[in-house]
Formats: structure tokens, sequence, C-alpha cells
């Protein structure tokens, strides 16, 4: 807390607060002071001889008043300015390989689920995508909602492929209009482009236009996943049906993440996703805004009462009924 004035001239007065002790005394001539040392001083001279004290203390009391004190206490308001991100997951046939066990997508829904929660002060979305991109949850700040229909999550149990670029040009549609100051996408993907009516580079350009940053997480290990397919869905391994390798398109999320000024990662287990995220939250960081913020608190309605009561005190005992003697 810090003590302030409003007007501090009036302090360069202070020093006539001492005038009542230079005002010379009346007196009288007499003989002798035998007869006023035998005597005690009654009340009445010993209170009047608080004169000046009280006179001195007024006059300060006023010019302080007129000064005007003010307390001033100063708080620190930090607030942190929101980013609008959407998280583009890929929920094809492939994200069932078991090859991160138990499988890819535990592991992916589970680690975004983590990071959703994380994101305190920023509004989050999430679009998946196979064949086909649709809506999970609209950029909300209720992340404890989004991370609760993320864990509910499951792969597509049909080959239907993978469609990055339009999921990329939803996720994007749905930043545009965003008055966030930063906006960024989060694409985790564990194979190629092989659907959609739109080239993923030509949705990452766009995206790059709105200055919406992308995030690009290959997932899976290196040596790939065989995955078996009949007509209706994937089957265990070793079961009748047609075999293919689930591999990734480095070159391409690259490209994307270098497109929009993003980065590219690499995620081959579930600690290595985990810590994916843990750069992508530092580097997406939320712009923190500091304000402070001064409470005035004027001191003038406690000094008030005890001018009153001094002044009032003054004019009844030392300039009413009781007088000092000439």
């Amino acid at each position: 807390m810090n003590l302030l004035w409003s007007n501090p001239l009036w302090l360069l007065l202070l020093p006539l607060a001492l005038l009542p002790f230079r005002t010379g005394r009346r007196a009288l001539t007499v003989s002798s002071l035998r007869v006023f040392q035998s005597r005690r001083p009654s009340w009445k001279l010993r209170l009047a001889r608080m004169q000046p004290y009280l006179s001195a203390l007024l006059l300060a009391l006023l010019l302080i008043l007129l000064a005007g004190p003010v307390l001033r206490r100063t708080t620190t308001s930090i607030n942190r300015e929101g980013i609008e991100l959407m998280l583009v997951l890929d929920i094809s046939a492939s994200m069932t390989a078991a090859d991160i066990p138990p499988d890819r997508m535990t592991v992916a829904r589970e680690a975004a689920a983590d990071f959703v929660v994380g994101r305190r002060n920023d509004r989050v979305g999430v679009i998946l995508f196979a064949g086909t991109p649709f809506l999970l949850s609209p950029a909300t700040g209720n992340r404890q909602q989004v991370a609760q229909r993320l864990r509910a999550v499951q792969a597509e149990q049909r080959g239907t492929g993978t469609a990055i670029g339009d999921a990329l040009a939803a996720a994007a549609d749905r930043l545009k209009d965003s008055r966030a100051r930063s906006r960024a996408i989060i694409l985790l993907t564990d194979g190629r482009s092989n659907r959609g009516r739109l080239a993923p580079t030509t949705a990452s350009r766009a995206a790059a236009a709105l200055g919406i940053r992308i995030y690009t997480i290959g997932f899976g290990t290196e040596q790939g996943a065989p995955l078996h397919f009949a007509a209706r869905g994937p089957l265990p391994p070793g079961h009748p049906g047609r075999t293919r390798l689930a591999t990734l398109d480095e070159p391409l999320l690259q490209a994307i993440a270098q497109q929009t000024g993003g980065q590219f990662f690499r995620a081959t287990d579930a600690d290595t996703l985990k810590q994916v995220y843990h750069q992508i939250d530092k580097l997406e960081k939320s712009p923190l805004k500091e304000q402070k913020i001064n409470h005035d608190r004027s001191l003038a309605p406690l000094i008030r009462p005890w001018l009153a009561a001094l002044l009032l005190l003054e004019l009844l005992l030392f300039r009413g009924w009781l007088r000092r003697l000439p």
C-alpha cells in the first residue's frame, strides 16, 4: 500500500502548525511570587496549558485534509488471451492397428483428451474423419465435455479411406470466423490421403491464407502395421481376406505444416505422442496480458470527524467559558 496526496502543496504549510507555540503570553507585574507558589494550579489552568497543542493539532489536521490523503492498493491482474484450436483426428480403419498397444485409436484419443483438458482459457473443437469428415464438437471452452466425447471415439470398422484434405478444409471453415487472436489446427493421422474432393495441400494453402497454422502428427511405428480386410471390414490376423500395410505419407504432412507455419511431428508410441502434444502445448501458448489495477481509498472521511471534534473542543473550551487569565 502507498500513501498518495491529491493536493500535496498544502503540506508545505505544515510548519504553520507550530505558530501556537510562538504566541507570547500577556503578563502582570507582581511584587512577589510566593502567593502563587504556595497554591497548586487548578485543573482549569492545567487544561489551559494544553491549548497550544490542541491548536497545533487542529491546524495540522486541517492542512492534511486539504492535501487530500489517499491510500492506494495496487493489484496485478494477469489475463491469458485464449487460442481457438481444432483437433482433426483420423478414425479410419487403419487406426485399429495394434502396433501401438492396445491399438492406435485408444492411444490417440486418450492423448488428445488429456491435451484438451490442459488447454485452459482456450476454445477447442474436434473433427473426426475417415472417408469423410464430421464434427464431433464445435470449438468450446467446456474442455471436460470435449475430452469426454473424445474418450468415446471408435475407429471405423470399414475401409472407407482417408480424406485429409476435406478434413482440413472443414476445420479451417470452423476457424475462419473466429475472433481469437491465434488459431491453429492439429492433425493426427496414420495413413495417406486417398479420398476426398480437396487435395491436402490445397486445403493447407487455404488455411495459411486465413492465418491458421497446422501442426501435423504422423502416428504409427516405422514399419507400419498389416491390416486384414474382408468385404465388411477388418478381420483379425490370419483370417481370410485381403491384407494391406498401413503406411504414413510423411512428405505430405511435412509440406502441410511448412505451408502454414506449423510443425511436423512423428509419434511412434504412446509416450512420444504425449511428448508431441506437450511440445505443441508449449508452441501454442496464449499471450499473457498484465493489467495493474489501482484501488484508491480517500482518508478524508476518517479525518473529518476528528477535525470536527477538535474544532468543537477549541470553541467550547478555549474560545468560550474557559479563557486564560490575562
